[in-house]
């Protein structure tokens, strides 16, 4: 039972800040439902596996190194606005850019990924403590806690007063979370020394 509640507070902990994140892709009508949720798995599943190879060689892994993740979702940012700069210029058929499925699941992937260095900062020192029994039981209990993440996120941004300003500013609001979202895990990780 410890272990239950030790992984559901591990996951918890490390994820609160993505429900927002997630309310905003699914609030957004360029990505489906599907690609949000795999890209979700696809990024805290990367997380696990990084820390678990983590924990192995853990004397050697900076925190500040990790931190330099926060530079993904300054990109993602800096591109929607840049996007966002474009379609006022364009019409609405030339400012839209034809992405595949996979390019936005991977988009969501990396979001997760980037924002996930808390998550290796929790995860790595807790997965060298478990036994690998108990490392398997946490990833499945972080695996349907994901699932309550996004149906959480979904059913937040479907809240007509949330859904209503998502959909109203979402496009604004995006780009800029994602680059303080960055600056806030390359401030945290003391990794801004690291880019001057």
């Amino acid at each position: 039972m410890e272990l239950i509640i030790t992984s559901i507070i591990a996951f918890a902990s490390t994820n609160i800040d993505d429900i927002f994140i997630l309310m905003l892709f699914f609030a957004n009508k360029e990505y489906k439902p599907k690609q949000v949720v795999l890209g979700q798995y696809i990024g805290i599943i990367a997380l696990i596996a990084i820390s678990f190879i983590g924990s192995l060689i853990s004397l050697f892994i900076d925190q500040k190194y990790i931190g330099l993740l926060g530079l993904l979702p300054v990109y993602f940012g800096i591109r929607g606005i840049i996007r966002l700069i474009q379609y006022k210029k364009e019409n609405e058929q030339e400012a839209k850019v034809s992405t595949t499925r996979s390019n936005k699941t991977l988009s969501v992937a990396a979001v997760t990924f980037a924002n996930g260095s808390d998550n290796i900062g929790i995860y790595i020192p807790l997965f060298a403590t478990l036994l690998i029994h108990q490392k398997i039981i946490m990833v499945a209990i972080f695996l349907v806690m994901i699932a309550v993440w996004c149906l959480a996120a979904r059913y937040l941004s479907k809240h007509w007063a949330i859904a209503n300003t998502i959909d109203k500013y979402g496009h604004i609001i995006t780009p800029i979370v994602l680059i303080l979202l960055g600056v806030y895990i390359l401030y945290e990780s003391q990794s801004l020394g690291l880019l001057w």
